[in-house]
């Protein structure tokens, strides 16, 4: 059964129309660079209730609601370009910067890495961590710069870190291999500490770009001293 949120399209289509008008502007008023976009429409997205479907017909119910809903258009017309304004204003080191080319061919496909890092004797979370994700003696690739590795927990993550390693190339669909990583934490006034875990991975057709929540892998909760 697949799940979809429907107001994903409403949101896109009214982001890339704004988008679009403002490319053929004299001036432009916003960033319309694609990471821009993707912002932008999860600046809105995060602003309004999701309306789910499971269904081809509750698709067609609920999609002619969402087109007669005129307070609805309204918002998400007024949060798109809250959104874009919001991004455009914001400098970030990795836009503009290449965003990784994705390995031709058959792949193994990691998922992506969630974790919360505690402190030992008090169990409340901590920021200021800088949480590396090796793969043997090396930090290991991520999916595209927008992934650090490594990663300093803020303080308004509640001690949450994540990683994406980038896709690694295979020699056919289908062959099934284990791959070890380790987690370093470090922090002054604790403790480092390293966790290893193995990820099970079976190669797919081709490099993958999506995130898959179904696919994340929650590391247990580490604990400095």
């Amino acid at each position: 059964m697949e799940i979809h949120n429907l107001l994903e399209e409403l949101v896109t289509q009214r982001i890339l129309e704004i988008c679009r008008e403002d490319d053929t502007r004299d001036e432009s008023l916003y960033c319309t660079s694609e990471e821009c976009r993707i912002d932008a429409i999860c600046y809105v997205l995060n602003r309004i209730p999701p309306r789910y479907v499971s269904s081809g017909r509750g698709f067609a119910h609920l999609a002619e609601d969402l087109r007669r809903d005129q307070q609805l258009q309204i918002d998400l017309v007024r949060l798109a370009h809250e959104g874009l304004k919001r991004v455009s204003s914001v400098t970030r080191t990795f836009y503009g910067t290449p965003a990784g080319e994705a390995p031709p061919g058959p792949c193994f496909n990691f998922p992506t890495l969630q974790g919360r890092v505690l402190d030992g004797h008090q169990f409340f979370p901590l920021s200021g961590v800088t949480v590396t994700l090796y793969r043997g003696d090396e930090p290991a690739a991520m999916i595209d710069n927008r992934w650090s590795n490594p990663y300093i927990v803020s303080e308004q993550t509640a001690g949450m870190y994540n990683f994406w390693p980038a896709s690694i190339p295979a020699e056919t669909p289908g062959l099934h291999e284990t791959f070890e990583f380790r987690v370093v934490l470090e922090r002054e006034g604790f403790s480092p500490l390293t966790h290893h875990l193995s990820l099970d991975v079976t190669s797919e057709e081709s490099a993958t770009r999506t995130m898959n929540l179904q696919r994340d892998h929650h590391l247990p909760d580490l604990h400095l001293f």
